[in-house]
């Protein structure tokens, strides 16, 4: 199948979104379990950064 340039532009939109979503979550945990600031920060980014690593694997193996 062949995918158009908006509709591989709207998944990149989507993986963003749920990457920011999960690392929203993992922030708010870090922090509600008595984590500081700067550690609900760092697991926010390291989850966003793993989040978008495996959505952006995946639909490099989808839309190839």
């Amino acid at each position: 199948m062949h995918w158009d340039f908006r509709t591989r532009v709207l998944l990149v939109v989507v993986a963003v979104l749920l990457s920011l979503a999960a690392s929203l979550s993992a922030a708010l945990l870090a922090y509600a379990t008595g984590g500081g600031g700067h550690q609900a920060v760092g697991w926010g980014a390291g989850t966003f950064v793993g989040m978008m690593t495996i959505s952006l694997g995946m639909l490099a193996i989808l839309l190839s």
